[in-house]
């Protein structure tokens, strides 16, 4: 597996985890409880965003060379 292979594993786990997260929170009744597993799915989504300008920015550094 290249270094490509991975971010885009990484990326598609850290969705997979914001889903999950999304869930928990929208089932969740007790307001704390949602208030957790919505800041971590965001928390997710912001690490899908950084490792997704990551590899856009990999991706323009290798096609330069």
């Amino acid at each position: 597996m290249d270094v490509m292979e991975i971010m885009a594993k990484a990326i598609e786990n850290e969705k997979k985890s914001e889903d999950l997260y999304r869930k928990c929170a929208e089932e969740s009744s007790d307001p704390e409880t949602k208030a957790v597993f919505e800041t971590l799915a965001n928390d997710e989504h912001n690490h899908q965003r950084v490792l997704k300008e990551r590899l856009v920015a990999l991706k323009l550094k290798m096609h330069r060379f």
